[in-house]
């Protein structure tokens, strides 16, 4: 196994693959049509190698974020849409007008395409014959299979046309590559394919796709499928029957590989016809018609010229979703344009530039900020609007300039201006290596474009995000008015009940005061507690209504208000007493807990709680009234307290309301603290878990439920402060 790592790697991270110039153009007419579907542009990606590859690398980027490598054309389609596709397929034209692929090319490259979508039909029917559930996957991977020659042809084609044309089959080319460049084509195809985040065993049907078939069958079923597709797609009836004992493990035999073959081949040149071309006789290397391909470029240079006018004139980033998306959309952007591996946007506040992560994004330098007058940074002089390049080994860099391109992993760092009507917006900073550099460097006019939009598409999006908020503002304001019109008026018949509570509560303190003067009172002791008890409870129902008073003046309180609003300290409880009074209470109120058996366990001497009355109350009584309805009317309730200590200084106090009733469903479990679609009926809400645990939570507690067929148990732990302790 070898260890070193061939230098031709690193010149290959920053290779631009070339691409048939009628697949492009006939990409770019359809992603202008409105009309158009997913199926129809996978059609057109999939008759292109080059294509396939650079949308698959797109799709598996990191600003896709997809979580497993996107294995097929649909699936990368499905996540980046045509907008996008479009853009890529422009850059991809762009990069062919730019010449990437013109020195010393008198390859014909329409053997390249012709053998990949031959090996990539004919991967297809072999998937469907051994039951391989993933027919997309197995093309996908036979039109890839031969991607490594694509790539050291663009490297280096000075060197590697001469093997080319000295082609004597598929291993003695292998040889000579690795004599050559250190490293063949099939495994310089499996490293782009895993630099995309496609599998490994994705990866390894392209590097194993020349081995000998007694190798390939204990091998993965995609390996076996590639290996065997580009092996039958090229070899020739006559020897079939030479291959016939090794075949027959698949299952195959030589009348049936030879309908296969023809079957492909017909589907290829079929496709072939569409776009225009005249596929070469025989597949196997041949040097290029120039007049043709010249006549295929100048046709694609004015197609590329048309629409780049239209792009210029009209971004092609969205408005409409805020400034998040406007980010995403400039730096996937970015990506595509220049094949970073990492960029960051720049924004300023108060004479400092901040990083702008996306929000998905965990970014270790998102707490980086330079200064917009900082004299040596590069980041800050490209805010006052000048294109600049950091990490250029002849001067030194700023500390923050140097430390984000490491971050970024790059080697320099391109810095691009952001611009609107005039005025500075923010700063792009772009990872690139060193051929990329210098494929940009003389393109200023490109980068001033690309910066230009990016910055017109943040301004937009930055606008829209101002005009919302100031709408929700306004209807903020709008809805806090009309709140405190209902507040007031349901305050009006909350006191009136209150007045006849206090009307009623006097005349029986009347009538028993008149009822004692005519009566020896010492003698009827009964009638005596009937009205102690009577009046005890006239007062705590009008504690209840202030409290509901109070909960409902909580609301005059402007949700857009974010002044601090200081409230007095909660008085300290007694958490025992509270909990008697909530049960004397919720008898009253509740006709279901008059014949249920609701026993106290409470500790004694329990320190007094600094918490907020009301809200405990709130608590506890929600938590009993579920309790009787889940009972039925029939049960036993028990409502315990505790005193719990964790370590040497935290301790807590406990309470719990239990039930013996049939315990509570899996599904509502689930979803315990959530709003559901009540089950009660009536005019219950289904809210009442949900504002519990926000109570709770508001108090620093922890909520906790058990619940089975013998009952339901819901604990609260409140901390208690160090001095109340």
């Amino acid at each position: 196994m070898r260890t070193e790592y061939p230098a031709v790697y690193d010149r290959l991270i920053s290779a631009r693959l070339p691409s048939l110039p009628q697949v492009l153009l006939e990409l770019l007419a359809l992603c202008d049509r409105e009309d158009v579907g997913m199926a129809e542009i996978a059609a057109v990606v999939a008759k292109d190698a080059s294509v396939s590859a650079r949308l698959v690398a797109t799709a598996n980027s990191p600003f896709f974020s997809p979580k497993r490598g996107l294995q097929d054309i649909d699936q990368c389609l499905a996540v980046m849409g045509t907008s996008i596709v479009r853009r890529l397929a422009l850059n991809q034209s762009v990069a062919e007008l730019f010449g990437r692929f013109q020195n010393g090319n008198d390859f014909d490259l329409r053997y390249f395409w012709y053998h990949s979508l031959l090996v990539a039909v004919m991967a297809r029917r072999l998937a469907a014959h051994q039951g391989y559930a993933n027919g997309d996957e197995a093309y996908l991977a036979g039109l890839l299979h031969d991607v490594g020659q694509l790539a050291l042809l663009t490297l280096e084609p000075a060197r590697y046309l001469p093997l080319l044309r000295d082609f004597d089959g598929d291993m003695a080319l292998m040889r000579q590559e690795q004599a050559s460049f250190e490293v063949n084509h099939a495994e310089v195809g499996a490293w782009m394919a895993q630099r995309w985040n496609l599998h490994t065993l994705f990866a390894d049907s392209i590097r194993y796709h020349h081995e000998p078939l007694d190798r390939i069958r204990d091998a993965h079923p995609l390996a076996q499928i590639v290996a065997l597709a580009n092996l039958l797609g090229t070899l020739p009836e006559a020897e079939l029957a030479t291959h016939a004992a090794a075949l027959a493990f698949w299952r195959l035999e030589p009348a049936q590989v030879a309908e296969m073959q023809l079957a492909a081949e017909t589907e290829a040149r079929r496709i072939g016809g569409e776009l225009g071309l005249e596929l070469p006789a025989k597949v196997e290397p041949m040097m290029r018609p120039e007049a043709e391909a010249d006549s295929a470029v100048s046709d694609l240079a004015e197609a590329v010229s048309q629409r780049m006018q239209g792009m210029l004139a009209q971004p092609e980033w969205g408005e409409k979703e805020g400034f998040e998306a406007a980010k995403r959309d400039v730096l996937q952007g970015a990506s595509q344009i220049f094949g970073a591996p990492g960029c960051a946007l720049f924004m300023p506040k108060d004479d400092v530039l901040h990083w702008q992560p996306l929000a998905d994004e965990l970014a270790q330098g998102n707490v980086i900020r330079i200064a917009c007058s900082s004299p040596d940074s590069r980041i800050a002089a490209a805010y006052h609007g000048r294109i600049c390049l950091a990490g250029v080994p002849s001067r030194p860099d700023n500390l923050a300039d140097a430390q984000l391109l490491r971050l970024l992993a790059g080697e320099r760092l391109l810095c691009l201006p952001l611009m609107f009507a005039g005025k500075p917006l923010g700063v792009l900073a772009v990872a690139l290596d060193v051929a990329t550099v210098e494929h940009f460097g003389p393109r200023q006019t490109l980068l001033i474009t690309f910066a230009r939009e990016a910055g017109k598409c943040l301004a937009a999006a930055m606008r829209q995000d101002e005009r919302i908020s100031a709408a929700l503002r306004d209807a903020s304001q709008r809805q806090v008015q009309h709140a405190r019109k209902l507040i007031h008026e349901a305050g009006n018949p909350l006191g009136i009940v209150r007045n006849y509570i206090s009307v009623l509560r006097m005349k029986a303190e009347e009538m028993g005061q008149s009822h004692d003067a005519s009566k020896d009172a010492s003698k009827d002791t009964s009638q005596v507690e009937t009205r102690n008890q009577a009046k005890n409870e006239f007062s705590l129902i009008e504690n209840e209504l202030r409290r509901v008073a109070g909960i409902l003046q909580q609301f005059n309180i402007p949700a857009f208000d974010t002044t601090p609003n200081p409230q007095a300290a909660p008085a300290s409880i007694d958490i025992n007493a509270l909990a008697r009074e909530v049960i004397q209470f919720c008898r009253l109120g509740k006709a279901e807990l008059r014949d249920i058996e609701i026993s106290l366990n409470l500790a004694p001497n329990l320190p007094r709680l600094a918490k907020s009355a009301d809200i405990l109350k709130q608590i506890l009584t929600n938590l009993l009234l579920n309790a009787a309805e889940a009972l039925g009317g029939q049960g036993r309730i028990t409502l315990a307290s505790a005193l719990w200590v964790a370590g040497k200084k935290q301790q807590f106090v406990e309470l719990s309301v239990s039930d013996n009733g049939p315990g509570l469903p899996p599904d509502v479990l689930a979803n315990l603290y959530q709003p559901v679609q009540t089950r009660k009926g009536g005019q219950h809400a289904g809210l009442g878990l949900s504002i519990v645990a926000a109570l709770v939570e508001e108090m620093d507690g922890m909520l906790q439920c058990s619940s089975s067929e013998s009952g339901t148990q819901f604990k609260i732990l409140l901390p208690l402060h160090p001095e109340a302790a």
